[in-house]
C-alpha cells in the first residue's frame, strides 16, 4: 500500500500508483530453473489463442501465465494482480479455485495503477465474490467532513446495500482500513464484472455522501426533508420493493389555538416518537416533512406490510394521552403509497401517496388510505 495516496471524499478509492516488491519474482524464477522436475503447469482455459495457466512447484501456486506473460502470484494469499487487457475473454468461472485476481488498470515496472482495489474470487455454485478495500489515511484527509464520520457513513452505505456485506474494520489511529465483499450472480466476464462492481462501490460512495450530511429535525429529533428527498432518491434506485407513508396530525392549527404552540410542540413529539418506533435504523426511517406532516420511507416491504404499519402508527397516536390536557385528543390521517406499481421517482411516488393522504382526510380522518 503507497504511503502517500491521498483520498477525495464521495469518489470511489481513486487511481493509485502501488510499489511492489519484485525480488520475490526473481527468486521464484530461479527456484523453477532448479527445480524443473516439479514445475506443475495447469491449464485453464483458451481464449483467442491466450492460454490460462497456473504456474506451481511441490503443489504451491507460483505464477499465472496468460499467453506469454507471467504474473506472480503472492504465495500467502493466493493473490495476482493482472492488467485488465489481458483478462479480455476470460469469465470469472476461468478464475482457478486457489487463485484471486486483482485487475488493475496497468502495470509500469515496479508500479501498479489501480482505481479501486477489488479481487476477484472463481464463479462457482451460482455466484462469485468481489472482496473490496478501502483505505483510508488521516494524514492525507482533505474531505469536507471528518474522515471518521465519513468512514461511519461509508460503513452503514455497505451495510444498506444489499448485495454487499463488511468482511473487516480496522482503524490503528493512523490508517483505516474496510473491506467488504460484493456479491455477483452471474458468470459474467472479468472485465465486464469489474465494470460492474466499479459502478457498486461509486453508488456506495455517493450513499455515503448523503448520509455524512444527512441533518435531523431541531424539535422533533427525525430527518429532515433535505434527508428524506436524499433517502427516498437512494431508496427507489434499488432493487426492494420501496413504500411511503405520509401521516398529518388531524386539525393541528385547532391544537395550536387551543391549547399553545409549546403544546402544539409536544403534540409534534409525540407523534415523531411513534413514527419512530416503527423503525429500524436501516430498512425504516422516519421524517418530518413539513409542518405537522411526517413520513416513513419504507424498505423492502410491500404495500400491504406497510399499511400494517401505518395502521399500527396511526392506532398509537389515538391512544397517545397528556397528562397535563386530559381534553386533549390527537388523531393522524395517514396515506400509504408503493413502487413499482404506483410510481418509479420521487415526485411520482410522493404524488400518489399525498393522493392517499387526502383521501384519508376527506373521508373523516382518522383513518389510512392507499391510491384507488
Amino acid at each position: 500500500m503507497p504511503l502517500d495516496t491521498k483520498w477525495t471524499q464521495g469518489t470511489p478509492n481513486p487511481t493509485r500508483r502501488v510499489t511492489v516488491n519484485r525480488s520475490r519474482r526473481s527468486a521464484l524464477r530461479n527456484s523453477l530453473h532448479r527445480t524443473a522436475e516439479k514445475q506443475v503447469l495447469v491449464r485453464t482455459r483458451y481464449h483467442r489463442g491466450a492460454m490460462l495457466e497456473v504456474q506451481r512447484i511441490d503443489g504451491e501456486h507460483v505464477s499465472l501465465h496468460i499467453g506469454r506473460r507471467e504474473f506472480e502470484v503472492e504465495e500467502e494469499t493466493g493473490y495476482v494482480t493482472v492488467p485488465k487487457e489481458f483478462l479480455t475473454g476470460f469469465r470469472l468461472s476461468d478464475i482457478p479455485a486457489d487463485i484471486i485476481i486483482k485487475p488493475a488498470d496497468k502495470i509500469e515496472g515496479h508500479t501498479i495503477h489501480i482505481t479501486n482495489d477489488v479481487a476477484f474470487s472463481q464463479f462457482s455454485g451460482g455466484s462469485a465474490s468481489a472482496a473490496v478495500e478501502g483505505m483510508f489515511r488521516r494524514k492525507f484527509w482533505d474531505g469536507d467532513t471528518g474522515l471518521s464520520p465519513y468512514v461511519a457513513a461509508l460503513r452503514q452505505a455497505v451495510n444498506e446495500t444489499d448485495q454487499a456485506a463488511e468482511t473487516d474494520f480496522d482503524d490503528d489511529g493512523d490508517y483505516i482500513f474496510l473491506h467488504y465483499n460484493i456479491l455477483i450472480e452471474n458468470d459474467f466476464e472479468i472485465q465486464e464484472a469489474t465494470e460492474l462492481v466499479d459502478a457498486a462501490i461509486q453508488r456506495i460512495h455517493q450513499r455515503a455522501d448523503q448520509l455524512v450530511t444527512r441533518k435531523r429535525d431541531g424539535l422533533l429529533g427525525i430527518f429532515d426533508r433535505g434527508s428524506f428527498e436524499s433517502d427516498l432518491t437512494h431508496a427507489l434506485t434499488g432493487r426492494l420493493p420501496v413504500a411511503l407513508v405520509m401521516v398529518d396530525i388531524d386539525h393541528f392549527k385547532q391544537v395550536n389555538d387551543a391549547f399553545g404552540h409549546p403544546v402544539g410542540d409536544e403534540v409534534l413529539r409525540a407523534v415523531a416518537k411513534v413514527l419512530t418506533s416503527k423503525c429500524d435504523g436501516r430498512h425504516r426511517l422516519e421524517y418530518r416533512y413539513g409542518g405537522e406532516e411526517l413520513a416513513l420511507i419504507l424498505t423492502g416491504d410491500d404495500a400491504a406490510r406497510a399499511i400494517e404499519v401505518a395502521e399500527s402508527v396511526r392506532v398509537d397516536v389515538e391512544e397517545l394521552r397528556f397528562d397535563a390536557y386530559r381534553d386533549l385528543q390527537v388523531t393522524v390521517s395517514v396515506g400509504v403509497g408503493e413502487v413499482p406499481r404506483e410510481g418509479s421517482n420521487n415526485a411520482e411516488l410522493i404524488r400518489i401517496t399525498d393522493a392517499a393522504l387526502y383521501l384519508a382526510k376527506t373521508e373523516g380522518r382518522n383513518r389510512v388510505r392507499k391510491p384507488d
